[in-house]
């Protein structure tokens, strides 16, 4: 099979199957790198913590806020 015939092939699957064979080509390139894909609790709670982002039970903080803190807590160069 070529690339072109599994590009062809991915467009046919349903949003849910083109995420499971997302992850599942995400994982093997992990694992190619020598990296461990994340542990089930820990995508567990990702999932949990963007859920309760989503829902407004958390507020998100800026970058520009986090390194404005992080400046004058450590006296970190901007």
């Amino acid at each position: 099979m070529t690339i072109e015939m599994l590009k062809a092939e991915t467009t046919r699957l349903t949003r849910l199957e083109r995420l499971e064979f997302l992850q599942f080509i995400a994982a093997l390139l992990a694992s190619e790198e020598g990296v461990e894909p994340l542990p089930e609790s820990q995508k567990k709670t990702l999932l949990r913590r963007r859920d309760e982002v989503k829902n407004g039970k958390v507020a998100t903080v800026s970058a520009k806020t986090v390194k404005a803190n992080l400046i004058r807590k450590y006296g970190l160069q901007a």
